[in-house]
């Protein structure tokens, strides 16, 4: 009897995991990516829409506390100190004449680095 329950659970699970064959949208917008992923897997859009938005601020949380967040395939998302600059000479380039160029503060600057496999993979890609 316990090896019916468990084939009838086998049967279920691969039900499960065929996912719906469903073509890439023709316009990458952010309601075409969140019908895409409703559509694939089965969920109405509302929740496709909230958990596309966890990821988001999950991803958000991470970088603003520092770290350096893997987003996917494609690469790491993180926060870089920009660091200070001081009071310096500049010319105008259409006068010629002298004027100083006020000193920055350090700023933090959100940054993107790409994966090399990713790099990899746009070099075949198709540029219109």
């Amino acid at each position: 009897m316990a090896t019916k329950t468990s084939k009838t659970l086998k049967k279920a699970a691969s039900k499960e995991a065929v996912k719906i064959k469903v073509s890439y949208p023709a316009k990458y917008t952010a309601q075409a990516i969140v019908k895409y992923i409703a559509e694939k897997h089965a969920v109405p859009r509302a929740k496709a829409q909230e958990i596309i938005d966890d990821v988001f601020d999950v991803i958000n949380a991470g970088v603003i506390k520092g770290q350096r967040v893997p987003v996917g395939k494609f690469g790491k998302l993180f926060i870089k100190v920009k660091p200070a600059t001081k009071e310096r000479l500049g010319r105008n380039p259409l006068t010629g004449e002298e004027i100083t160029i006020p000193a920055k503060k350090a700023t933090k600057v959100p940054k993107f680095t790409f994966s090399k496999s990713y790099k990899e993979i746009a070099l075949k890609a198709t540029i219109k």
